[in-house]
């Protein structure tokens, strides 16, 4: 059986922040702490979604967003390198996407670095476009930087009847 079979998308709770704020030092250079974290998830509009596996302490990865008149942004996405390629990251999007959409966003934008090939590739595969290029925007381990891609996507619109 995969880890896949064993996990749930949960809305990320408050107990969650210390553990989602170390995976984001696993996913990446320039990580947020959990006081970062707490911060943006008080904002209007700010929702976190994690990939949880059988146990509380069991987060594969997480997602951050926040949803401000018609426009969703994803502010982080992130999953354990242990648990990358097997689907995490396209269920944290598809779930992100269709929260916004509850949340009547109309688009989503997120931005990822050139270097990205995997979140590019993902992002892509959900009809995601570059709209822009931020040059230098990421600093990188080695002490180089890296440009960001700005990318959106159309959302679907819900009906009522």
């Amino acid at each position: 059986m995969n880890a896949m079979n064993n996990s749930s998308i949960e809305s990320l709770r408050l107990a969650d922040v210390e553990l989602v704020a170390s995976l984001h030092g696993r996913c990446f250079f320039d990580a947020w702490d959990p006081k970062t974290i707490s911060e943006i998830l008080k904002m209007a509009g700010a929702f976190g979604l994690v990939s949880r596996g059988a146990g509380a302490q069991s987060i594969s990865g997480f997602a951050i967003a926040r949803v401000a008149a018609e426009e969703c942004e994803l502010l982080t996405l992130g999953v354990a390198p242990e648990s990358r390629a097997i689907g995490f990251g396209a269920q944290l999007l598809q779930a992100t996407m269709t929260r916004a959409v509850v949340e009547k966003a109309k688009w989503i934008f997120l931005e990822v670095s050139e270097n990205n090939l995997a979140a590019l590739r993902l992002y892509k595969s959900y009809g995601f476009v570059k709209v822009g290029n931020r040059p230098q925007y990421y600093e990188n381990a080695d002490g180089t930087r890296s440009a960001a891609y700005t990318m959106s996507v159309a959302l679907p619109t819900l009906t009522f009847c």
